[in-house]
């Protein structure tokens, strides 16, 4: 059937619906039947309007309600069509809620009536907990966001983890937040949700390799394995993708790349080549075990980062590479740090930053600025967590004229380290300190866009923290919607981070309505118990 048949058969049987009496939300479903059509173009034909004609509408409607009050008219023909058949493959323009209510002020429904199955499997979380709560409050599209950001064709379609749109995380917490404030102390989960453990799930099958690998020194292998091979510049380009892996919170893939670097740079140490660089061997395997005490760190073996982070000293130091050396022996204080023993890591630390002053090396000035910077930063976090305010604050001012000097966000040594990062730790500081209020202002202020593109992790983390201080605040549906990005973006993060899986089994304890599903399912791929 040519495209005009058909269109002369949707009129007939529009109008003779029409004449019985059927609404045109009931038009649309007996559309969508018979012509197999997707929801949003269903409702369009039942309206009887092409696309061009359709995307007319939209552009008066917008500019009336004042999305659109020059009248550039961003919607058009092509576009809509991308937007009714999403989410077909190749088709990248998925519809925003805010496109989506708007649509339904134009088409004259309900904005579920323009999803179906396809498209709520496709969605993230947080656009569809949006979704229900533009249906329930009845929010005008006006109050959502803009329309031109929402049809860029470049942008993703829901808030960026990295720039989140706080007017709709405010309309969530009006129609979804809880009535009851939580004391101004840390979040406890609710008695009927628990965090099975603040440790990877697994953690002891993830890293038994890399356990093996560092320790059973290289020339008591009996099966080696074929990495070790690998000459010196490859297994330093291994060494560092491991970094990469780890800060995009790939933690998985770093736990299966680092056994074959760890094994290969101890085989090169044993029995190195003729002509091998031996302070360049150094550096790699420094580089190599500060990922593995690294990793070893944020899945809860304190053991093994231990014994991960002192290999990677010595190697540093046989190198000759003082803000490598410093790097390491940040991460034996971050040990201390994360298992209670505050001033064995203020000690550690300290240590650190006096002997990278003292001896600055030859090293380029931005590596020895960035890991003077990142000790900074767990000298102040341990100070707080002392108690010592004073220091605290004092210290991050210290890693703030740091940044200051390196001019923009960095990250020499795998550090993260930049104006970003410390306001990051400024936000951790504040909600140590008790102040959710504070920590949710700086949040605010933090555009994490400035970090560089491998930070998934850093990126991940800031939303943890906000996450945090919206629960503490009693601002449920908020804090929400910061947990379902990290769940989007940063999954493992979840799965690793105390912090993370704390908020969410509070976050589930305490929902109600349509959150329940939505934290029920993110819950439960992050191993907390419900």
């Amino acid at each position: 059937m040519s495209k005009l048949s058909r269109r002369v058969e949707q009129e007939e049987l529009r109008a003779r619906m029409r004449a019985v009496g059927m609404s045109h939300d009931e038009i649309a479903v007996e559309f969508a039947r018979r012509y197999k059509l997707r929801p949003r173009a269903a409702h369009r034909h039942a309206r009887g309007w092409t696309q061009t004609q359709a995307a007319n509408h939209i552009n008066t409607h917008a500019a009336r309600v004042g999305l659109d009050p020059d009248g550039a008219a961003p919607m058009t023909g092509p576009k809509l069509s991308e937007l009714e058949n999403w989410p077909l493959p190749n088709n990248r323009r998925r519809p925003t809620p805010q496109i989506l209510a708007l649509l339904a002020e134009v088409y004259d429904t309900s904005i579920h009536n323009l999803i179906d199955l396809d498209d709520r499997e496709q969605m993230p979380p947080a656009d569809l907990l949006l979704i229900t709560t533009i249906r329930e409050r009845a929010v005008p599209a006006s109050a959502i966001g803009s329309l031109p950001q929402a049809q860029s064709a470049s942008s993703e379609v829901t808030p960026m983890v990295d720039a989140p749109n706080r007017q709709q995380f405010l309309l969530a917490a009006s129609a979804l937040g809880v009535a009851v404030v939580l004391p101004r102390q840390p979040a406890a989960p609710s008695p009927s949700v628990s965090v099975r453990s603040t440790v990877f799930p697994a953690a002891c099958d993830l890293l038994a390799d890399l356990r093996e690998a560092i320790t059973a020194p290289a020339e008591w292998s009996t099966d080696p394995d074929p990495a070790s091979f690998a000459g010196p510049a490859d297994l330093d380009a291994r060494a560092r993708e491991c970094h990469d892996r780890y800060q995009r919170a790939d933690y998985a893939g770093t736990a299966r790349l680092l056994p074959a670097v760890v094994r290969g740079i101890e085989t090169l140490t044993v029995d190195p080549p003729t002509g091998v660089n031996h302070r360049a061997v150094r550096r790699t395997q420094a580089v190599a075990y500060i990922a593995a005490a690294k990793l070893a760190t944020k899945t809860g073996d304190h053991d093994l980062a231990w014994l991960a982070a002192d290999r990677g000293q010595h190697a540093a130091l046989a190198a000759d590479a003082p803000a490598l050396l410093a790097t390491a022996r940040r991460q034996i204080a971050c040990v201390f740090h994360d298992t209670g023993r505050l001033a064995d890591a203020e000690r550690v630390a300290v240590s650190a930053l006096d002997a990278l002053n003292q001896r600055p090396g030859d090293e380029d000035h931005r590596d020895l600025s960035s890991a003077r910077g990142a000790l900074l930063l767990l000298s102040a976090m341990t100070s707080i967590r002392r108690g010592e305010r004073t220091e605290g604050r004092r210290r991050l001012t210290a890693a703030a004229e740091q940044a200051d000097a390196l001019g923009r966000d960095n990250n020499r040594l795998w550090s993260a380290f930049g104006p970003t990062n410390v306001a990051i730790h400024t936000l951790t500081a504040t909600l140590v300190l008790d102040d959710p209020t504070e920590a949710v202002g700086v949040g605010e202020q933090i555009d994490t866009r400035l970090l560089p593109p491998p930070l998934a992790g850093r990126r991940a983390r800031l939303h943890v923290d906000l996450s945090g201080g919206h629960a503490r605040l009693g601002e449920d549906a908020i804090a929400a919607v910061h947990i379902l990005d990290v769940a989007r973006r940063a999954p493992q993060l979840l799965r690793v981070d105390p912090t993370a899986r704390a908020v969410l089994a509070t976050l589930l304890g305490r929902a109600r309505g349509s959150t329940v599903s939505v934290l029920r399912s993110v819950a439960e791929q992050a191993g907390v118990a419900t």
